[in-house]
């Protein structure tokens, strides 16, 4: 499968175990409607509680979804993270939703895509945030139902990052929408759409829809098992079976996008990380999956997704 690049450098794919595909080991973004309740996980010692109950669940590997400083990233804090705790953090370039109240876009307004895409390849090859701390993917985004000009430039961007250092790009998608749009985008670049993916997409439950992503050549994250505000799990389930049973069970990824703290149990919320692995998972055996499939979803599709491969 080929090597990954971590926060404390390349690993074996293999090495990687139980992922979880789009998590968010800090995250402080300002401006949002509820910033000191709800988006500013940046305790030290309450994230590590989260990151060791994790790996003493058997977790193994965190996919770190937060692109930029301005939205809490914190690559010295992942790499200090992944060293007391023992669990392989992969963090990410790139660029997710444009926010007046943090200026966000500061280091992108008036840039070119080849500038862009420099930036973004000085991140995966060099270090972020004047460190020699590298990303190991590149993270795209688009609004609901539109693209912002800087995002359209920053897909376009990623997909030519992608093409140089051979890390994979997935995107944030507003609701589970625009997905084509953004796929549409990065194909245009020349980009080989087995290195692309989508994530959130079960949050807009429509079969046609991830079929056709999938068809692509794209991969698919389902972040949302236990959020039943949105509808019950029993429609995921009905999506995957629907789609291992198209034959696109190796392009499909499972986590919690747990970005709140109302979502870890850490805070007083839930259900927190550790409900996929303990109820999400066991359902989907007793509904009659495989554990090949299951072991697809958790371990072999995201190794073979965030392998570095030109």
């Amino acid at each position: 499968m080929g090597i990954v690049r971590t926060v404390l450098g390349d690993i074996d794919a293999k090495e990687l175990g139980f992922t979880m595909a789009h998590e968010h080991v800090f995250i402080d973004v300002a401006g949002h409607s509820k910033p000191d309740i709800e988006w500013s996980m940046y305790d030290w010692n309450t994230q590590l509680d989260m990151v060791k109950a994790y790996r003493e669940n058997g977790g193994e590997t965190l996919i770190d979804a937060n692109p930029m400083y301005a939205d809490g990233r914190n690559a010295a804090g992942l790499y200090t993270m992944s060293k007391q705790t023992g669990v392989h953090i992969v963090a990410c370039t790139g660029f997710v939703k444009v926010n007046k109240d943090t200026n966000n876009t500061s280091h992108l307004s008036g840039k070119t895509v080849e500038e862009i895409t420099d930036f973004f390849v000085s991140e995966i090859e060099e270090g972020m945030d004047g460190t020699d701390i590298k990303a190991g993917w590149i993270k795209g985004a688009s609004m609901y139902h539109y693209i912002h000009p800087i995002q359209e430039a920053c897909l376009r961007a990623g997909a030519r990052a992608s093409m140089i250092t051979g890390a994979p790009m997935h995107t944030h998608t507003e609701v589970g929408t625009y997905a084509l749009e953004q796929i549409a985008i990065v194909e245009s670049e020349g980009m080989d759409l087995t290195r692309f993916g989508c994530a959130h997409m079960d949050r807009n439950p429509d079969y046609w829809l991830h079929k056709k992503i999938l068809e692509k050549g794209c991969y698919i994250i389902y972040d949302g098992p236990g959020k039943s505000k949105y509808y019950p799990d029993s429609i995921r389930v009905d999506l995957l079976r629907r789609l291992c049973e198209d034959g696109f069970g190796k392009q499909i990824m499972l986590c919690n996008d747990m970005g709140k703290k109302s979502h870890h149990t850490q805070y007083g919320g839930g259900p927190g990380w550790n409900w996929l692995k303990n109820n999400f998972l066991p359902r989907l055996l007793d509904e009659g999956f495989t554990k090949e499939q299951v072991d697809d979803f958790m371990i072999n599709n995201p190794a073979r997704f965030y392998s570095l491969r030109k």
